[in-house]
């Protein structure tokens, strides 16, 4: 495995072939490319709808179409999922499904579980010793139905810089199994050696595998120079669950979640949502977690105040994004269990099987996360899955206000400093964000937060606020590692269309920085911004 990066080290040409909603797609290679399939696979988003909560709708199934242009109904008409509370009724209701006119669409013995299709709904009442729930759409996001804001920054080949990724990362993740529960990985130059498939669900002989699952991948355990990945060395799991429009269901992805486990996964990457919360999908989570393995998924693209299924769930690490200046993309989905963000604009990312793609959305940030949980296992042996993941949310770079926050979770995500915790003599200091607020009197106020990410305590650290109002300079006493340090300034009162620029510097007294990029910071704050 850790062979694999230096083998595909080449002098290649780029060729643009195509821009296709937001991903932007060029070859990796210098043979004919016409013929390949650049399908946008997400060419038909689907609405922001409210998510529905609960496990099963007063009155059972409903029985309406789900939209051909992939509207989002509230569950998939005509069939449901029967979940039994013992193996005696599970047995009991196969031996007697034909019997009752019911269509037989997939079984789980692990969960206890039968998906049937019903022409009527009395056909699947009052069976015996189980709970019947819908079986709710499953989609890999669509485009962000919110736009990214005005002077979004990109990634491009930058991310991994952008995680704190400097040198040489080739090895990471050696030994270390990461499910990626998608459309499928295609083959790619970029992810020669190390990747298993399972396919749960068939493809139409016509149909093309789309190339989500592959960008996804690539981000995890890319080995190209083009699109490096997180942890190279990694070992995928591919395990297919959509058809060719990128469409599932809540059985099919609780099926491959427990074929995730079964398979030997420490870490499980779900780039997919739902609008329902399935009691199914729920047990298969709990069978990963309770047997060690840790799922990450990604937050949403709808601008939501809640996170998709299954990022919603207690224990699932729940990823939004941010851009290359480290703000929240407005079109990430918040909310109060959200764990963490990580890059998510324009990312360089694998697609098809010789391609490039500039990917956009939660679905690519999911992934960095997935891969920094494997680079920390490869990189401190006989950690858990689940204790490497305490290290990378405990060790996120503070964003946004002060602590855990809706848009930002516990912070930016910060493999290099994870790394380097325990180490000596790292000195850094970062101006991590500046929020607008108001005070007592309604009146705008700008909140500058200091963090010290090294690991050495600072005493005495410069700090220059330029406001509209004049430059304040302020001596940080002292910054033990990882604390922060905030200071509140007010702001002229800002009338509509009218900004205010905020410039913010932190330095160190008596040592050197280790990374001067993240010293200082620049607002435009607008009435609009409150």
């Amino acid at each position: 495995m850790t062979e694999k990066r230096p083998r595909l080290v080449a002098s290649l040409s780029i060729v643009m072939i195509a821009v296709l909603g937001y991903f932007l797609i060029v070859d990796f290679s210098d043979t004919e490319s016409t013929s390949r399939d650049t399908k946008h696979e997400q060419s038909s988003p689907r609405n922001s709808v409210p998510r529905d909560t609960s496990a099963q709708r007063a009155g059972g199934l409903s029985q309406t179409n789900l939209a051909a242009d992939r509207e989002l109904d509230s569950e998939l008409p005509k069939e449901g999922l029967i979940r039994f509370k013992d193996e005696a009724h599970y047995r009991a209701f196969l031996n007697t499904l034909s019997s009752r006119g019911l269509q037989l669409l997939g079984n789980s013995d692990t969960l206890r579980t039968v998906r049937v299709g019903f022409t009527n709904f009395n056909q699947v009442e009052d069976i015996d010793g189980s709970d019947i729930t819908p079986n709710f759409p499953v989609f890999i996001p669509a485009p962000p139905d919110v736009a990214a804001q005005t002077g979004a920054q990109a990634f491009g080949a930058n991310a991994l810089e952008a995680i704190g990724i400097f040198g040489d990362n080739s090895t990471w993740g050696e030994g270390i199994t990461v499910a990626v529960i998608d459309t499928g990985v295609n083959q790619h130059i970029a992810l020669e050696d190390g990747v298993k498939r399972l396919t749960l669900t068939e493809l139409a002989n016509d149909a093309t595998q789309l190339g989500h699952g592959t960008a996804v991948a690539s981000i995890i355990s890319g080995n190209h120079p083009l699109t490096l990945g997180v942890a190279p060395a990694a070992d995928i799991l591919s395990i297919r669950i959509t058809d060719d429009q990128g469409s599932s269901n809540s059985f099919t992805l609780a099926e491959g979640i427990i074929a995730a486990v079964d398979g030997g996964a420490q870490i499980i990457n779900i780039s997919m949502g739902s609008e329902g919360n399935s009691i199914v999908v729920a047990d298969a989570v709990s069978y990963a977690q309770e047997r060690g393995a840790v799922i990450v998924a990604s937050s949403g693209n709808e601008g939501l105040g809640t996170p998709a299924y299954p990022a919603a769930y207690a224990g699932v690490i729940s990823v939004g994004s941010i851009e290359a200046g480290g703000e929240h993309l407005d079109f990430s989905n918040t909310g109060e269990n959200l764990s963490i963000v990580a890059p998510g604009y324009q990312v360089n990312a694998a697609w098809g099987e010789e391609q490039l793609t500039a990917f956009t959305g939660t679905s690519a940030s999911a992934p960095f996360v997935s891969g920094a949980i494997a680079a920390v296992m490869s990189e401190n042996p006989g950690y858990t899955a689940q204790q490497a993941t305490e290290l990378v949310l405990e060790l996120s770079n503070e964003a946004g206000p002060v602590g855990n926050d809706p848009q930002y979770g516990q912070g930016s995500l910060d493999l290099g400093r994870v790394l380097e915790n325990g180490q000596s003599g790292v000195y850094d200091i970062a101006v991590t964000s500046q929020v607008l607020g108001s005070n007592s009197a309604g009146s705008p106020e700008v909140t500058i937060v200091v963090q010290n990410q090294g690991t050495e305590t600072l005493f005495n650290s410069p700090l220059r606020i330029q406001t509209p109002k004049g430059t304040t300079d302020i001596s940080i006493n002292s910054l033990i590692p990882g604390q922060v340090h905030t200071t509140t300034l007010p702001l002229s009162s800002l009338s509509n269309g009218e900004t205010a620029l905020v410039h913010s510097s932190a330095s160190i007294s008596g040592a050197e920085d280790n990374q001067l990029g993240n010293n200082s910071r620049q607002n435009s704050f607008s009435q609009s911004s409150e």
